[in-house]
């Protein structure tokens, strides 16, 4: 293998990118990886997906905070990297017009930019003080630099193109100087690295096999005799300079078969020892490298007509079924936004439209169609939302139809296993659209419909290019009722028409292979007097009678504007901060913020900030700043040393507007609440599980997994024992699918009266007998935005997948018929569970393959109650961290092969019999049937209350 594998950059990657860590004594360490680097100039850059790779190049105009997107190592390695064109200046630039005097020179028609002198005098301070202290300054630490061979458009003498190459070493190294820590790539540049490749990390050329005409925005084949001329400048800076070499070629994403191609040439690159990058010519998408990025972001279509978006279609009905097929989704709403155009193919994993019947949006049929061509697949649900014609159908194999004739319609045909799923298809003659798929054309009816004349009509339908469900049969009304019912099964029909592959999908369900349980608890009623003798506070009852008596992680907030002597009750003041501060001390409590002035439409609370949408403080005029840094500042005030408050819980109807939201995100904080999971026996529906949260604006809200008693209670109205449903709830979000961990997320005031008291007490009974992990609600909120910027990579040079989950998810989820991985880098174990088999991760990355043929199966955690790290595996050996919240004790189940024993912290633990309920492999076959023994443990203190970390080390027999 090329030595160049060994050089400075590579070795910021040995540990995220490494193979299989072994036991220090048992294997040796594997050669490091190359990065995975992309390039990406386009506005609104897809920043979760380019976490995928190493290294990203961008466009920095597009990215105001480039730190937030990074991330460590021991997270999956990920830095963005500047564009910054140092040979040559477009006059777009915000510096264009104060460049020295006598600093161009000439000029590149193809780019329509000017060429720099890089010796004129002034440039070198220029540049360093005006282009890069700035980005600097914004956060940015690494640098492509660009245009570095423009020069030659004008030095036309030896000595003419000595000077400049003299200038721009002089310009590299004072950068070095001043920014030791900063990383430089380099765009050509070859005759410069005899002098600074101890500087550069990188170096890139463009067109070794595909190439790109700017001037004549044409696409074609490099000549052999230019590409023997870069292959040997890029094998020079690999072999001689030690640095990582990156090819980057371009290649017409309209073309026929454009995809195939560019996985082609990335080949070609990847076999000539270099990296690759391969897209279209102005790098305005996802191409190929080392890694191709597997899409799982989806683009829905809704018409807000001026509302807040949670309450489109798309986002009530579609968004936990996304979500639960692995899907992160942007909405976008027709009524205010332009449809995007440029490459969305690589970017999106199709495009899916919830229209109005009735409505119509011009531009909308003939974008669908070049989405179709591209090969994004499209899903439309209950109206087409444009007029159809059959130009326009056409293409898409359908054909218009003559309207019904009077009378009642007959289904023809119908797909019962995507068709029926809550309620029967009920034709409609008056929301019928005329359509039917085309004869030949390569499409199957999911519903087919007949009028009394012999027309018939496709009301949904599987196609081609993607599919459709028009109203009713998407969904349909339950009569005298406010909710509705699925007629298609939504998960089968997306799935299918997105053509989505059997993929490995992040899960904020599971850890540990054991359903999530989390406590929340909104600040409202902390000064409530309860209905018991003596009429202690409400805020006295919930902390002996539930935060101390069932010692579960609990998330407890409180609103200022209710606790602070400056608030509604200072005479209370003082008693109920006392409380607060004992609640807080508990280790198993997390302190949050519940708002300053608790608003009750944050919309309208911010439109009129005076005191008629919220808490009626003396003096106070609404302000975004105080309501969630100053009620977080009064917390910490409450909290003991060494806890600080990271969680804001909405208030109100949870509905913030993207401002609100974006006051906790830029200042560090966690926000949760929102979203109306209402699922019951009694309104037994999908439509009633919301997503997992919303994006508006960019900022993104976390949703409540479950909600709170004043759902069950009718407004806190009536029965006060109604929460207790909320079990039915906890059920049917679990199984048949497991849509939602479970939350026992209420009110303080629910802790005032007799009959919501018991009811509580039903609750947390019912939650602590089942097998469960336990977590804050923190780290509830870090999964799911980790959930929001996972990737998966395909590498083809391995076959493997890479994905890459963040700091806090360490689950995913594979469909329960799909085969077993191998047990490959950062991959636990595996855990049977409801339609689907949960894998355990052990860190931020996991490289995905089958196992290799005729490999010995190997002993894997089956279950665990916490969340495992730092594994380490070798023959017959497995070692890893485990971390437990809360009071109880530790819990492992290990499938293996061969007997095998457990020591945590160096002591030798002994399997148990398992308790009815303890664990929930007891019941199930190991998911590898190799298996021969599933041992159980219990390990620790039950009594205490601290997180704690174990340290497990397995040694099986041979």
């Amino acid at each position: 293998m090329p030595n160049f594998f060994l050089n400075r950059l590579w070795q910021t990657f040995v540990v995220m990118l490494g193979c299989l860590p072994g036991l220090a004594h048992s294997q040796p360490q594997p050669r490091p990886r190359p990065p995975s680097v992309a390039f990406y100039y386009g506005a609104q850059p897809p920043l979760a997906d380019l976490k995928a790779f190493d290294i990203a190049v961008v466009e920095p105009d597009f990215v105001p905070d480039p730190r937030a997107h990074a991330r460590a190592p021991a997270d999956g390695a990920h830095e963005l990297y500047a564009y910054v064109s140092l040979g040559e200046v477009h006059p777009t630039r915000s510096y264009y017009a104060s460049l020295p005097a006598g600093s161009l020179r000439g000029s590149n028609a193809a780019w329509g930019s000017r060429v720099i002198d890089q010796a004129a005098p002034g440039w070198q301070a220029f540049f360093l003080d005006t282009v890069i202290a700035p980005l600097w300054q914004r956060g940015w630490r690494g640098f492509f630099l660009d245009t570095l061979d423009s020069y030659q458009l004008f030095a036309d003498t030896d000595d003419a193109r000595r000077a400049q190459q003299a200038a721009m070493v002089a310009i590299l190294r004072e950068f070095k100087r001043r920014y030791p820590d900063g990383k430089l790539m380099l765009n050509r540049g070859f005759e410069l690295l005899p002098q600074v490749a101890p500087l550069v990390s990188a170096v890139a050329a463009e067109s070794l096999y595909q190439g790109y005409d700017a001037a004549a925005n044409a696409y074609r084949p490099v000549p052999q005799a230019d590409r023997d001329w870069l292959s040997d400048r890029l094998r020079e800076a690999r072999d001689r300079y030690h640095l990582p070499a990156i090819a980057i070629d371009y290649v017409d994403p309209a073309a026929p078969g454009a995809r195939e191609l560019a996985r082609a040439t990335a080949a070609r690159i990847r076999a000539d020892g270099f990296i690759p990058w391969v897209a279209d010519g102005g790098l305005g998408s996802l191409g190929v490298g080392t890694l191709e990025l597997l899409p799982r972001t989806v683009l829905v279509l809704v018409n807000g007509a001026g509302n807040d978006l949670h309450l489109s279609e798309g986002q009530r009905f579609l968004g936990i079924q996304l979500n639960h097929l692995g899907l992160r989704y942007e909405l976008l709403d027709l009524a205010t936004t332009p449809l995007p155009e440029g490459v969305l193919a690589g970017r999106y994993a199709g495009v899916v439209s919830w229209m109005r019947s009735g409505e119509r949006h011009p531009a909308l049929g003939p974008w669908l169609a070049r989405r179709a061509a591209e090969g994004v697949r499209v899903a439309m649900f209950n109206a087409l939302g444009f007029t159809p014609d059959q130009a326009l159908l056409q293409p898409l194999g359908l054909q218009m139809q003559p309207p019904p004739a009077p009378g009642r319609l007959q289904i023809q045909s119908r797909d019962s296993g995507l068709v029926g799923f809550e309620a029967e298809p009920l034709p409609d003659r008056s929301a019928l659209s005329p359509l039917r798929l085309a004869d030949g054309a390569p499409a199957r009816s999911l519903l087919r419909l007949a009028d009394s004349r012999g027309n018939s009509y496709d009301a949904a339908a599987i196609t081609a290019w993607g599919g459709y469900v028009l109203a009713p049969f998407a969904i349909q009304e339950v009569p005298g009722a406010d909710f509705q019912h699925w007629v298609v099964q939504p998960l089968a029909f997306l799935r299918e028409a997105l053509a989505l592959p059997a993929l490995p999908v992040p899960d904020v369900t599971t850890e540990g292979g054991r359903r999530m349980l989390m406590v929340h608890v909104d600040g409202d009623g902390f000064a409530s007097r309860a209905e018991v003798p003596g009429t202690p506070y409400a805020s006295e009852i919930m902390e002996k009678q539930f935060i101390d008596r069932y010692r579960l992680p609990s998330t407890v907030s409180v609103i200022e504007g209710e606790l602070s002597a400056s608030g509604l009750y200072p005479q209370a003041s003082a008693a109920l901060e006392a409380i607060a501060r004992r609640i807080y001390a508990q280790p198993q409590v997390e302190a949050a913020s519940h708002s300053y002035s608790h608003p009750f439409n944050w919309a309208a609370a911010m439109k009129d900030t005076g005191p008629a949408n919220r808490l009626k403080l003396p003096g106070y005029t609404l302000d975004l700043t105080r309501e969630v840094q100053g009620s977080m500042a009064y917390i910490n005030g409450l909290l003991p040393a060494g806890k600080t408050a990271s969680v804001f819980l909405w208030s109100g109807d949870c509905v913030p507007p993207a401002a609100a939201i974006a006051e906790t995100a830029r200042h560090g904080y966690l926000n949760l609440n929102g979203g109306d999971t209402t699922i019951t026996r009694s309104r037994n529906s999908w439509t009633e599980i919301a997503s997992q949260g919303i994006r508006k604006g960019g900022w993104y809200q976390v949703y409540a997994p479950h909600q709170n008693e004043n759902v069950y209670t009718n407004d806190w109205t009536g029965p006060f024992y109604g929460f207790e449903r909320v079990i039915e709830t906890f059920e049917l979000t679990g199984a048949p699918h497991r849509f939602k961990p479970i939350d026992i997320y209420y009110h303080v005031y629910s802790a005032s009266k007799p009959a919501s008291i018991a009811a509580l007490h039903r609750i947390y009974q019912w939650a602590v007998a089942q097998p469960t992990t336990r977590v804050f609600g923190s780290q509830y909120i870090r999964k799911v935005m980790d959930f929001e910027s996972a990737t998966i990579a395909r590498d083809h040079a391995t076959g493997e997948l890479v994905v890459r989950t963040g700091a806090d998810l360490r689950t995913l989820r594979l469909p329960a018929a799909a085969p077993l991985p191998g047990l490959g880098e950062g991959i636990a174990g595996f855990t049977p569970g409801p339609a689907a088999t949960y894998l355990t991760l052990s860190g931020a990355q996991a490289r995905i393959g089958p196992a290799a043929a005729g490999a010995a199966p190997q002993v894997y955690v089956a279950e665990a109650n916490g969340a495992i790290s730092e594994l380490r595996r070798g023959p017959g050996e497995l070692q890893f961290t485990l971390t437990v919240n809360g009071a109880g004790l530790g819990l492992l189940a290990l499938a293996s092969p061969a007997a095998c024993s457990l020591s945590i912290d160096g002591k030798p633990v002994t399997p148990v019999r398992p308790g009815a309920g303890r664990f929930t492999t007891t019941a199930q076959a190991p998911s590898d049937k190799r298996m021969n023994n599933t041992s159980y443990y219990e390990f620790g203190s039950p009594s205490s209350l601290q997180t704690t970390r174990y340290l497990a080390r397995v040694r099986c027999a041979a």
